[in-house]
């Protein structure tokens, strides 16, 4: 099924800026169950993030346009997390703990959030613990925690670097967790061989195939 109607509507609203009619139209998308909380993500939000247009030259205008539209997505993301509350009465529990974040440098959190909103859906016990998280705080949240799983979301290619570097240190002090990166930063796979990880997930379909491989 397509919602080519939909998406354009609910563009219209975020192109005006219209916070308040944003947010009311995905949750009405919810609530009348014309759409699923996954097809919300992966048809509406990720892409009015994904296919941002400024349509002023001002490069400082079109910085905070984009942080506005970030701010209403985001606000649809914790508006809807009670459906996602709602739907985990029904899937079965992995009994696997996966920690979500973004590394120190990275604001870009929205990814990061709905991974750890998807991870929920295939029934991980997935805790999203920020953005721009310092490397002391990672380690400090791998003892608190003790996850199966950690999961890197990057955007910025500036802090792959960073990255590298946790994942080194978790890999020496934690070799019992595995680690899942995804994100912009790793479209460019030439990065990849310096980091030392176990997964690389792409997008919201590599998370439901990696969650059917952790069941089997």
């Amino acid at each position: 099924m397509t919602y080519e109607k939909e998406f354009n509507q609910f563009l219209s609203l975020l192109k005006k800026e219209d916070k308040e009619q944003s947010v009311l139209y995905a949750l009405s998308l919810l609530e009348s169950k014309k759409v699923e909380i996954e097809e919300l993500y992966k048809i509406f939000l990720a892409p009015s993030l994904m296919y941002f247009e400024c349509d002023v030259d001002d490069v400082e205008i079109c910085i905070w346009k984009e942080h506005h539209r970030t701010s209403i997505i985001r606000t649809i993301l914790e508006s809807s997390y009670a459906y996602i509350v709602k739907r985990k009465e029904s899937i079965q529990s992995l009994h696997k703990k996966v920690v979500v974040l973004t590394p120190s440098f990275e604001y870009h959190e929205i990814a990061a959030i709905m991974v750890s909103h998807f991870m929920l859906l295939q029934g991980f016990d997935s805790s999203y613990i920020g953005a721009n998280v310092p490397k002391a705080d990672i380690i400090s949240a791998l003892r608190s925690y003790q996850p199966d799983y950690i999961a890197f979301s990057v955007t910025n290619p500036y802090n792959i670097v960073v990255t590298e570097q946790v994942c080194a240190e978790i890999k020496r002090f934690f070799p019992e967790v595995k680690i899942i990166l995804g994100g912009q930063a790793f479209k460019n796979q030439a990065a990849l061989p310096k980091i030392k990880y176990d997964y690389l997930l792409d997008n919201f379909d590599d998370i439901k195939k990696f969650a059917d491989e952790v069941k089997a």
